[in-house]
């Protein structure tokens, strides 16, 4: 396993020690500092097809692999927003998906792949059609928006949740996207149309901050703000 430190508090970075040798690929433009004697080469996200799904989703189409060379380096990753960082750690051929906007590093040793999921899950908090698979050994690390929230799922535990909180969940649990209880829900409630129903046995990962609502906030505020300076 190669070394890492979670950094920081409220806008946490992710600093990997690399022996000489070492490989790990991060998200593009998530990198922050490395060592002179670590390289960096482009990589496409889980092959063609893959990389090309993952540019549709309005992800970058590239991921970034460092590998140190002659000696022990270093390199720091971060995400673009407040939030916090944690790992999940994969067993050999063990799965977890997870949010493309979700991700921010991995293991050379994890394999990366898209994952393709129904129509109506499209509406996972604007990933669009396609989630990411990854498959173990190794470690995957997600930068969440805001603070982290972790829920287990049982068959007597099913979970209802904002799609656009979801950061990733257990590759075995079921899904569904399901129209709230009612019109008046959506209307006055504050919430939107849809919620992802998980069930069966693992865990969902969960941003505090929806990314989606942050920057519709923040467009509105900007709006109203130059609408005022008129």
């Amino acid at each position: 396993m190669v070394k890492y430190e979670i950094i920081g508090g409220s806008m946490q970075l992710l600093k990997f020690t690399l022996d000489a040798g070492d490989k790990v690929y991060a998200d593009s433009g998530k990198m922050i500092s490395k060592s002179s004697n670590v390289k960096m080469l482009p990589k496409l996200a889980g092959g063609i097809i893959s990389a090309i799904e993952r540019k549709v989703t309005g992800a970058s189409a590239l991921l970034t692999e460092f590998e140190s060379q002659g000696s022990e380096g270093h390199v720091s990753v971060a995400g673009i927003i407040p939030g916090k960082i944690t790992v999940v750690e994969l067993k050999s051929g063990e799965e977890f998906i997870g949010e493309h906007y979700a991700f921010i590093a991995a293991e050379e040793s994890v394999k990366f792949s898209m994952q393709p999921v129904g129509i109506g899950s499209a509406f996972f908090g604007g990933a669009g059609l396609i989630l990411q698979k990854f498959i173990g050994p190794g470690n995957v690390f997600l930068h969440v928006a805001g603070d982290l929230i972790e829920y287990t799922v049982t068959p007597d535990n099913p979970l209802e949740i904002d799609p656009g909180h979801i950061a990733g969940f257990t590759s075995g649990l079921k899904y569904k996207i399901t129209f709230v209880d009612n019109i008046r829900s959506m209307m006055f409630g504050g919430v939107g149309l849809f919620l992802a129903k998980f069930e069966g046995n693992g865990r969902v990962i969960a941003h505090s901050v929806s990314r989606f609502k942050l920057s519709t906030e923040i467009y509105l505020e900007g709006q109203q703000n130059t609408k005022s300076n008129k």
